[in-house]
């Protein structure tokens, strides 16, 4: 992203998630995503171009179902007792808005979006609960161990990680220290996607994606295959969980049970740490 101003990305992401919580709220209603968006901000159309309308309706799913996967993981946690929630590159995720539960949320994500975020919610009048702390990073330069430890998080008690959107964006220096860190927190969970490499010989529709992002300076940097991925996760010593492509876990929370496109292309995974 550009210094000094908030992720475009992030303003697109937030049109999708508002369109299609709007058409699809069988896989998740949202009523906080369209009124977030009180200011003209860039929309969804800067990352539709050059997709097929199938293909960018099949990406609005899959942007609700990787949220309603994270929420139902998040339900499970707290239901156990977890009481701490961090996500991160938060953008204008309303999860801690519409939350029900009486946990501590942590949002990390860079200062500039950050405090773009934190004026929408102001202006749409969105409470921001005392249970929510900021945290500002720059994931290229600032550790999480760091941050998080200031801002309070207690790594001696359970917490669940969610990360959406995000892997795809950092460098793997930068996505080995925060995977490392939530792999490495006993009792911690992980919520995360990751994004096959646009050339791979069954992705190609990811080009025009990756092309999309890298217009608005917001180029893809670290992308795996399943097995890669699940290797990655490996060697921090982490436990991989679940691993759902994109189509199957749209069909699930669709009620369908035909899988329409390829596994390669997005996967959203759940795992543990040590």
């Amino acid at each position: 992203m550009h210094t000094g101003r908030p992720s475009d990305t992030a303003a697109a992401i937030a049109h999708i998630r508002a369109k299609y919580s709007k058409l699809h709220p069988e896989i998740l209603a949202d009523p906080l995503a369209d009124r977030i968006l009180c200011e003209p901000v860039l929309d969804h159309t800067v990352l539709d171009r050059g997709l097929a309308p199938d293909v960018a309706h099949r990406r609005g799913q899959y942007i609700l179902a990787r949220s309603r996967f994270a929420d139902d993981r998040l339900a499970a946690a707290v239901a156990r007792g977890v009481d701490q929630i961090v996500i991160l590159g938060a953008g204008l995720d309303t999860t801690a808005y519409r939350s029900s539960h009486h946990v501590r949320f942590f949002e990390v994500d860079h200062p500039d979006t950050q405090t773009w975020k934190q004026r929408l919610l102001a202006e749409a009048t969105i409470p921001v609960p005392d249970t929510v702390t900021f945290v500002p990073i720059d994931f290229e330069h600032t550790t999480l161990a760091a941050e998080l430890a200031t801002a309070g998080l207690d790594r001696s008690r359970p917490a669940v990680y969610i990360a959406l959107g995000v892997t795809v964006y950092l460098t793997r220096p930068a996505l080995e220290d925060m995977l490392g860190y939530i792999l490495d927190h006993h009792g911690g969970e992980g919520v995360l996607d990751y994004f096959y490499p646009p050339h791979h010989a069954s992705a190609d529709h990811l080009h025009t994606r990756a092309e999309s992002t890298a217009r608005l300076g917001e180029p893809w940097r670290s992308c795996f295959t399943a097995d890669e991925f699940h290797h990655l996760i490996q060697s921090f010593g982490g436990q991989l969980l679940e691993d759902h492509c994109a189509s199957e876990l749209v069909a699930a929370y669709a009620g369908r049970t035909e899988i329409p496109s390829t596994a390669a292309g997005t996967h959203v995974v759940h795992c543990s740490g040590r």
